[in-house]
């Protein structure tokens, strides 16, 4: 299936046009987007990064920075120009910080350290706007549906409806590219009401990982002072989110909602095992709804909310329980970063021959699976590669017939 990846990849790659401070050629997203988006970009540079011959990785992620404002704001989405889609004040804007693991996993491959030097000074400054903007006093981070990436994901108390205590997005901040969509289908939502009451533990968790990453990055770039302030940073979020959003009952880590735990499982809370932030005597615990078909153990690994929970929809339902390729290799890097490899193993060969299974059936590769049979999400975009690459070619060369 490599081969497929690249071939639409390569299709995908084509049409995406360019303007504006755009380099070209660039990765298409998938689908049938043609603006840039922060987290598709890394998530598909993770598996393009093993055709790096023939797909433009490293312009891809520059193109990134080019667009980065003077006080290191990075947004979510760009259009085909590099006009930002949203505003920098508003958490809608604020797309999981993973560029500085997309960066060391192409170091690890290429070894080129005069790139770590040149990149650095923007996913640093990237960082610190993260921090001084989303936040918060107990050390946990406000969030927003669609800035997560999780659109649809129900993580808010349910029987929750709206409320007046949450950061407004106005109109005139919005794209015209996106304004009619988001007063159809976002602003109609509870999640566009839910955000600064809100800590949300995967944004959170993402945070200390990319605290982690740059710490790892300043030490490969001879920056001991910085190494040790983002480790600090790192150890801090840690902290705050075992302190707040860790559930000894459920044996797991729930978002905050006005500083109540909303305890409805969602794959957000395993961000904590990438970003190295677990304890030993917590990770049996977390791991075990990995294994446990009321929760995550699905045909399809990993649905993206628990089984059991009222809103899972056995289709997928978008963020309702579809399997996902950035989330469910999210899981598999961080159960290898925990010395779980026989859990990643067996979730591997499962997604990986539910993809082979929807490829053959239909030629193409999609947006998201459903996790309870190997059929496309519904809704779920086809030829979407894009991140959906990932369990074509990532999750087989790094976890099954390891390259």
């Amino acid at each position: 299936m490599e081969r497929d990846a690249i071939r639409i990849a390569l299709n995908k790659m084509s049409l995406a046009k360019t303007g504006g401070k755009v380099l070209t050629p660039r990765l298409g997203t998938g689908g049938d987007f043609d603006g840039i988006f922060l987290w598709d970009t890394a998530f598909t540079v993770m598996w393009a990064k093993y055709a790096i011959k023939e797909l433009p990785v490293e312009q891809s992620l520059d193109n990134l920075y080019r667009l980065q404002d003077d006080d290191g704001f990075i947004c979510r989405q760009y259009t085909v120009d590099g006009a930002p889609v949203w505003p920098k004040r508003h958490p809608i804007s604020f797309s999981p910080p993973v560029l500085t693991w997309a960066e060391l996993d192409l170091y690890s491959l290429t070894g080129d350290k005069a790139r770590l030097c040149r990149v650095y000074p923007y996913l640093k400054k990237h960082h610190h706007f993260c921090m001084n903007y989303f936040c918060r006093k107990d050390g946990l981070f406000i969030g927003d549906p669609w800035g997560a990436g999780m659109d649809n994901l129900p993580r808010w108390p349910r029987g929750f409806t709206g409320s007046n205590d949450c950061m407004i997005l106005r109109k005139e901040e919005i794209h015209p590219l996106v304004l009619d969509w988001f007063h159809e289908k976002v602003n109609k939502s509870p999640g566009s009401m839910w955000n600064e009451q809100a800590r949300y533990i995967d944004m959170s968790a993402q945070m200390a990982f990319n605290a982690d990453c740059l710490s790892k990055m300043a030490t490969l770039i001879e920056a001991p002072t910085d190494a040790k302030l983002f480790s600090r940073e790192h150890a801090a979020i840690g902290d705050a989110i075992n302190e707040y959003c860790w559930n000894d009952k459920h044996q797991f880590y729930f978002d905050l909602g006005n500083g109540v735990q909303v305890q409805r499982l969602h794959i957000g809370a395993y961000w904590t095992l990438l970003a190295g932030i677990v304890p030993k005597d917590r990770l049996e615990g977390l791991l075990s709804h990995l294994t446990d078909t009321n929760k995550f153990a699905r045909p399809v690994p990993v649905p993206s909310l628990a089984h059991d929970d009222p809103d899972y929809r056995p289709d997928g339902g978008y963020w309702l329980g579809s399997s996902w390729p950035p989330t469910t290799y999210m899981v598999l890097r961080g159960l290898r970063a925990a010395g779980a490899e026989d859990l990643a193993l067996d979730m591997a060969v499962k997604y990986h021959r539910a993809v082979q299974i929807v490829f053959d059936n239909t030629g193409t590769f999609w947006e998201n699976l459903a996790a309870e049979t190997p059929f496309p999400g519904s809704p779920a975009m086809r030829d979407f590669c894009g991140w959906s690459g990932l369990g074509a070619v990532a999750i087989e060369r790094e976890f099954i017939n390891k390259q």
